[in-house]
This record gives structure tokens, sequence and C-alpha cells, in this order.
């Protein structure tokens, strides 16, 4: 083939392309991707949005939390199911156990969640807004301090336009106040970022390095992989949806193989949830239609 014929040819599946596949991305499109610091900077005006986490706070679902432990060699050791009711509590959002591999909660059972609220409340009396379980991470300006980011790209997640940005460790040296700061401390990888409402809508990351918990005499950690999604509910306001973690390495004298899964369903406002309370742990209740 000439040359010339070539030329034509290449030009006339480029005019296919563009028919078939008009909403393709091509070099140059769309706007020019935010600095480092602009997203950052957005960010974190949402994290300290009082009016943003009181709304995302009026909102119930039911929580399912698995966790199963294996062998060395991938044999299920052993597995539990929890069930929470998640709603506002004392200022923060609170999962409350209702179930417990499938059954309601011994008397036992019940006097301990009773005393796990009370002190959720006691603690959310002497804190801000948006206080939670001492496990959970809280999004704000410590946690963000803690890693460098870089802009890689923009990215569409559920037919929204999110910016993607790289982060890994700022120092080797960071300071450790709680458990899981050995993890954080270590953690690199990507978060996706609504690029209108300015939230994190999903999180994959993973360890830099190994982490030794009390210089590796109780736990170490070879392996974290993290994965977390959130669902925009409207009006800026954004749910869990799930959260997929696994662990590898050893606790004690023992090897550690662990995974954790968590599910958030039957997302509603508070209001709907008093006359429709949410759906039983047998029922596959998903969230509330999003709003785009």
């Amino acid at each position: 083939m000439k040359a010339s014929s070539r030329s034509a040819a290449t030009l006339v599946f480029a005019a296919v392309a563009l028919l078939l596949f008009p909403c393709a991305a091509r070099p140059g499109d769309g706007p020019p991707l935010p600095s480092t610091d602009e997203v950052l900077h957005k960010v974190l005006a949402t994290v300290k949005n009082p009016e943003l986490r009181r709304a995302s706070a009026q909102f119930r679902s039911v929580q399912h939390t698995t966790i199963e432990k294996s062998d060395d060699k991938g044999r299920l050791r052993d597995r539990e199911d929890r069930v929470y009711d998640v709603g506002p509590l004392a200022g923060g959002v609170y999962a409350r156990l209702v179930e417990r591999n499938g059954k309601t909660l011994s008397p036992a059972e019940l006097a301990d969640e009773h005393e796990r609220q009370q002190r959720f409340i006691e603690r959310s009396s002497t804190q801000k807004f948006g206080g939670g379980d001492s496990d959970r991470v809280p999004l704000d300006p410590d946690l963000f301090d803690r890693y460098k980011a870089e802009v890689v790209g923009r990215e569409l997640l559920a037919g929204r336009s999110t910016i993607v940005l790289h982060f890994w460790p700022r120092s080797t040296e960071l300071p450790i106040r709680r458990r899981q700061d050995y993890v954080l401390n270590k953690l690199t990888g990507k978060v996706w970022i609504d690029e209108q409402d300015w939230e994190i809508v999903k999180v994959d990351a993973h360890l830099t390095d190994r982490v030794r918990v009390l210089l590796g005499l109780v736990a170490a950690l070879d392996k974290v992989n993290l994965a977390f999604e959130q669902i925009r509910m409207g009006d800026a306001v954004y749910l869990p949806l799930r959260l997929d973690a696994s662990f590898e390495g050893r606790k004690l004298f023992s090897s550690l193989h662990e995974r954790v899964q968590v599910t958030w369903t039957g997302q509603r406002p508070l209001a709907e949830s008093t006359s429709n309370p949410p759906a039983p742990a047998t029922q596959s209740a998903g969230p509330t239609k999003p709003h785009p």
C-alpha cells in the first residue's frame, strides 16, 4: 500500500472512531488539572464544613461486617458476622451492634454494647462534632499532614468527574498516638475526589513497608490492603458504601491472615427511618437511589 493510501485509511479509521465513540477521552479534552495544593485545600474545607457533617449524620443505615481468619494455607479457621444499626448519637454517628452470627445479642452482649455506647456518649461530650469510635480514622488536618500527594489524573466514577491523587508518607518518623497510626504512617495509594463536591469517593491503599507494633514483640504486619468507597446521596451528602481490608503478618507466636469486609445498606434520611426501620440482616436491602 502506498503512503498516500495508508494515510487515507488512517484518516478513515479515525473518523469512524470519532463517530462511534464521540465521548472517548482525547488529549487536551477537559479543563487543566488543578494543583495538588488547590485540591487539598478544597477537600479540607469540605471536611471542616459543619453543615455538611451534620447533614451526613442525619441518615441511618445497616452495617454488615464480616471478619474471616485463615491459616497459612488459606483455609478458613474462623468467621464472624456482625450487623449494626448506624445512626446519629450525641453529635456523632454511632454503630450499635444488634446481631452477631445471625442471632440477636445475649444479655451479656447487650450489657457490653450498652457500656460501649455510654463510652461513645462520654467521649462525644468532650469532642467537637463528628466524634466517633476510637477505632475510626477521622478525616482531619492531622491525617492529611501525614502524607505528601500529587495530582495524577482525572477519571469518571458513577458518571461524575473525579480528581485522582497519589499519596505517600511525608516522613519515616511520623507520630504514633493511637494503635491505627502504626498502619496509617506507612500507607500509600490513590484517592479519588469528586471534582464538584470535593468529597473523597474512593481510596485504594497498601503498606510501603513492614509494620512492627511494640517493637515487633506483639505483632508485625507484612501486607495490608485497604479499599474504601462512598456513595453520593444528593446535595453533596456522602455516606460509606463498602470497605475491604486484608492483613497478613504475625501476632504473638502465630501467623495472621485476616480479612474484614464491611458494607453499608439501606441508607435513608432519619425522617424516613422513623416510619421505615432498616431491613433485618436476612434481607439484602440496598441503598436508596443515589443522586448524581
